[in-house]
């Protein structure tokens, strides 16, 4: 099974089964649930909302694909908005084994000053990494045990924004299989860092799921303002034997949302033909331990 196209269904529609309905109409096969479910969160939904969601998603023939939940967006030196994000993720635990998906999104606190606009002022991650620990470790431990994945996203506005961040703090961890990324590629990039090949290089092992955003042309063709395409991350994710998913997000509009599952699709029907038949995408695409010397 090759990479699948996957959105974020909040950012479609407010209505729930339209929103899926349009998503599977233009191609997506999973959904990444947040937001805007019966006009609750994915921390508020009910039991009863879950099976009305699993049977939506039976009618349109599309998976839970990932928990995107909000856990560690909460500040570092709040002990109750910590302990509330502890139990969130309990929650969010129960949620993934009912969808029958073993992806949780989630992060690693909010950074002191947050701002879009300082994205790039990355905060000292040494200063700050034994409370990281400290909130990030029974929280994999808990995922471990329950069967499910910690999939770091690497967010601007928190600690981690960076693939060298991520790295860092999953090596404080002991690099346990519970916890991996979720790469938002573009953030890498908005953070100041080469996403690819040298960040890539980096978390190559723990890529559990990607995000996908456009550039400011409103396209994936490149990852933010950089030469790098996404057709060239998504070859060689797959190559390296990524079998995951491929989230639409933060395209601006639902149409903008829907046109961007619509762009990724053929990309990722031509990456799984080339993989199969042994031809060549319009690009040989090196894999990341030729471009960069990693074994």
């Amino acid at each position: 099974m090759g990479i699948r196209a996957c959105i974020f269904s909040d950012e479609v529609s407010p209505d729930f089964e339209e929103a899926v309905r349009l998503s599977a109409e233009a191609g997506a096969q999973g959904l990444e649930l947040r937001n805007r479910m019966f006009g609750r969160s994915i921390t508020q939904i009910t039991d009863e909302d879950v099976r009305s969601i699993q049977a939506v998603c039976r009618r349109y023939g599309v998976e839970v694909a990932v928990i995107g939940s909000p856990v560690g967006k909460c500040d570092l030196t709040n002990p109750e908005e910590i302990q509330l994000h502890r139990a969130h993720f309990t929650r969010m635990c129960a949620l993934a084994q009912a969808f029958g998906t073993p992806l949780i999104r989630a992060f690693a606190l909010w950074r002191p000053e947050r701002s879009r606009a300082t994205d790039h002022e990355r905060p000292d991650l040494e200063a700050h990494l034994p409370r990281i620990v400290e909130f990030l470790g029974p929280l994999v431990e808990q995922a471990a045990r329950t069967g499910v994945r910690y999939c770091l996203e690497t967010e601007g506005a928190t600690m981690v924004g960076t693939c060298a961040e991520a790295n860092r703090v999953m090596n404080a961890l002991g690099r346990p299989l519970a916890l991996g990324l979720a790469w938002d590629v573009n953030n890498g990039f908005y953070c100041g860092e080469s996403p690819f090949p040298e960040g890539y290089a980096l978390i190559r092992d723990r890529i559990y799921h990607v995000h996908v955003k456009p550039n400011e042309a409103g396209s994936l063709a490149t990852v933010g303002e950089t030469a790098v395409t996404y057709a060239e991350v998504l070859h060689t994710l797959h190559r390296e034997g990524y079998a995951g998913w491929a989230s639409i997000e933060h395209w601006g509009s639902p149409d903008a949302m829907l046109r961007g599952v619509r762009e990724l699709t053929p990309v990722l029907e031509k990456i799984a033909q080339a993989g199969v038949s042994g031809e060549k995408t319009s690009r040989d695409h090196p894999s990341v331990a030729d471009l960069t010397g990693r074994g």
